[in-house]
This record gives C-alpha cells, structure tokens and sequence, in this order.
C-alpha cells in the first residue's frame, strides 16, 4: 500500500464562478444597505478581493496551492503554481460534502494557506483519494489545536 497521496491541483471554474457570485451578492447588499461613499469604498474592496480570490481559484496568484502531498508519517508539502515542493503543516482538513475538500495549512513562512478543492481541480480518482485521505488521515498528522476530530485522542 502507498503510504504517500500526491495531488495536483488544477484551476476551478466552478470555484471561480462561485467567488464572483458570493462577491457580487456581497456588493448588492452593500448598495442597498450603505450611503453612496460607504457602498462606493466597500464596492472598492470587494473589487480587489474578488480579482485575488478569482486569480487563485484559476492559479495564477503565487498564493495558490497547486499541488497538496501527504504521507503516513505526518509529512505534508505544498506547491505553488509557480514553485517548487515546501514542508507546510496540516493545521486543519474537513471533507464537508461529496464535491468539496477543504484543506487548511502553514506554509514554512508560517504563512495561514487554504485549499478549497472542488472536483472540477483534479481527476475524479485523485479527488476519491484526497476526501479518503483527509477523511480517515493517519492520527497525529494535524497541528495541535485541540483536532477537529473529536474521536481522535
């Protein structure tokens, strides 16, 4: 058996559109709720927050993760679309639903990094495998934070 999951994360059109829509939502209520300068300054920052987050759903932001790597032992790594593979730390995972994976991590800068991951960013058999590796995760992978998995001791 293979004691080590690589996966490489492709752009997310379904994770784009769903930014744009959760932005757009956002800024109509903005409009509605605010005088014209708080709506034009909030209007302003939600521009900029939708341009980054799009840019990292479709990897093009240096933030992104591209590329998520697993072993028994605890090891995790991450790669950017640009860069090589760095040591991170799993810091919390959730498979929340069959078509969302949700990966949360510290880069070796210490850096807060999150992989929200929808089937449409790898294959249908690289996903199967990353929701059954965040799932059922060798215990002692994650953090200590008081884990998520409060079946775990």
């Amino acid at each position: 058996m293979n004691d080590r999951l690589r996966v490489q994360l492709g752009p997310s059109r379904w994770l784009a559109a769903t930014v744009i829509v959760a932005h757009a939502a956002a800024l109509a209520a903005a409009v509605a709720g605010l005088p014209a300068p708080a709506a034009l300054l909030v209007a302003a920052g939600l521009l900029a927050s939708a341009i980054e987050h799009v840019r990292r759903a479709l990897q093009h932001s240096p933030l992104a993760v591209a590329g998520l790597e697993f072993d028994a032992g605890g090891g995790v790594a991450i790669a950017g679309p640009a860069t090589d593979w760095s040591p991170a730390r799993l810091t919390d995972a959730a498979v929340p639903t069959p078509w969302l994976a949700v990966v949360r991590l510290r880069d070796a800068l210490g850096r807060r990094r999150t992989a929200l991951v929808l089937p449409d960013a790898l294959a249908p058999e690289s996903f199967r495998r990353l929701r059954v590796w965040l799932r059922w995760r060798p215990a002692g992978v994650m953090e200590e934070r008081g884990a998520n998995n409060p079946t775990r001791s």
